[in-house]
């Protein structure tokens, strides 16, 4: 598919300027995000997923790191460069502790002894659901219940699933209009050595 044209700012009609001033105020920043951008075409779209994103990303029980983090990881496994630039940025905004790799080393599988336990059980069980739902529905994967023993509640688990239901879906919005990173991220060490031998 064609790459989506970005509708910048000042050529937006009023009702995606007003979704657009909105996350602006609400995200404390200064730049439209190029997601936000390619649905500058259609207002309804723009205001569904802008108040998808503020609600399930931005709001509520569940950490706002453990969000970025399992995003993240979605987003590599999925291959996406405009999704793991974005998670990736957040995560690592949101904890100076982290480094690229390690962020890569998450999305590997790998522990990263910086992070609770529960953060890790929570990233590789929704990473799962995101990707792999059918392995989930298996009555020997007992999701909601490692969920739980983890130490997560009824509410953090809806949050927890609503997570890898978005994860999903801006993974594909996002490859399928080739929208791109509004700022590069390093590429893992794989990446990096995989493109040196080519």
């Amino acid at each position: 598919m064609k790459r989506r044209v970005l509708v910048e700012y000042a050529d937006a009609c009023a009702g995606v300027r007003a979704v657009y001033d909105e996350a602006l105020a609400v995200l404390g920043a200064t730049n439209v995000p190029n997601w936000m951008k390619a649905m500058g075409m259609n207002e309804h779209v723009l205001r569904a997923t802008w108040e998808k994103f503020r609600h399930v990303v931005l709001t509520g029980s569940v950490p706002p790191l453990l969000k970025q983090l399992i995003l993240f990881v979605i987003s590599v496994r999925e291959g996406n460069r405009y999704c793991t630039a974005a998670h990736g940025f957040a995560a690592l905004s949101m904890d100076e502790t982290l480094s690229c790799e390690d962020l890569y080393s998450l999305a590997r599988g790998a522990a990263y002894d910086g992070l609770p336990p529960a953060f890790q059980v929570a990233i590789e069980l929704v990473t799962r659901a995101a990707l792999e739902p059918a392995v989930v529905e298996s009555e020997h994967f007992d999701f909601e219940a490692r969920l739980r023993r983890a130490g997560f509640g009824e509410t953090e688990v809806d949050e927890l699933m609503a997570q890898a239901d978005f994860g999903v879906m801006m993974n594909a919005i996002t490859r399928i209009w080739e929208i791109p990173p509004d700022r590069e991220f390093p590429p893992s060490a794989e990446q990096s050595a995989a493109a040196a031998a080519l």
